[in-house]
Order: structure tokens, then C-alpha cells, then sequence
């Protein structure tokens, strides 16, 4: 729906956002798409995430593709239950980063941000799955035959 405060939603609502330009890479208007599908930053952190995860390299084209990656997804269903809060969060820490970077000049790199999706993702999945729970290391290793 295109209401999250991005550069260009902004200007959109005749706000002053200077070049608008993405905070992470500079090169491209900051739009919801970009900003959470095609920077630079944000390739590499989906990646990271895919490698985590155990799964195929996700290639997002819209925001929409993020929620739907889970329903083709050959998996349990505590693993796709995983992934999907995976996938919530990391938009989250994206949003976090986006933040930081725009508020306070704080510089992020793609393994600051999945290091805090691994251990946000593992307390949210500790409290809310709690049949056959998952240890760290399970979790750190993605590791859901263990369950």
C-alpha cells in the first residue's frame, strides 16, 4: 500500500527529504521495493539469510514476494513457520538499519543484520513454538530435524 515513510513516500506528501535517494546505496530513489528487495545491502542480506535458512536464494521483485516465498517452499511446517518469522523480521531489522542510517549516521553491514535476525529470531521462535522447542545450536545451524 505503499505507506511506509520511505524517501519517496515522503516526497510524495510534499516533505523535504533532499535527493531522496537510498541511504545505503545512494545510486537509486529509496522506494519500498528498493528498499527492502533491490539495494545492494539488502541482496546481500537476503542471501545470507537463503544460506542460513537452507534454502534457494530468495530473488525478490516486490514487497509482495517476500510474503508469498513461503508458500512454494518444500518444507515442515516448523520450518516454513520458522522461515515466515524469518522473513518478517528481516524486514523489521531492515527497516531498523534504514533507521539508524537516516537518524543517527549509524553504518550497518549485511552480517550485523543477520546476526541480530539469528538471535531476535531465535527468542521469538523459543516463546512461540514451544512443542519439540529448539535448542541454539539447532537454531543457529537451522537445523529443524532435530525437532
Amino acid at each position: 500500500m505503499d505507506r511506509i515513510p520511505t524517501m519517496c513516500a515522503l516526497r510524495k506528501r510534499n516533505i523535504n527529504v533532499g535527493d531522496g535517494l537510498c541511504v545505503f546505496c545512494g545510486e537509486v530513489e529509496e522506494t519500498t521495493n528498493h528498499l527492502f528487495t533491490a539495494c545492494r545491502l539488502i541482496t546481500g542480506v537476503w542471501f545470507a539469510i537463503a544460506s542460513w535458512c537452507n534454502i534457494a536464494p530468495f530473488f525478490f521483485f516486490s514487497i509482495k514476494d517476500i510474503v508469498k516465498v513461503i508458500e512454494y517452499m518444500p518444507a515442515s511446517d516448523a520450518k516454513k513457520e520458522a522461515v515466515y518469522g524469518v522473513l518478517i523480521l528481516t524486514c523489521w531489522r531492515l527497516w531498523k538499519a534504514r533507521n539508524d542510517k537516516v537518524f543517527s549516521d549509524i553504518d550497518t553491514e549485511v552480517v550485523k543484520i543477520v546476526s541480530d535476525i539469528k538471535s531476535l529470531g531465535y527468542l521469538w521462535f523459543k516463546s512461540r513454538y514451544k512443542k519439540g522447542s529448539i535448542d541454539w545450536k539447532g537454531w543457529y545451524n537451522f537445523n529443524f530435524n532435530l525437532m
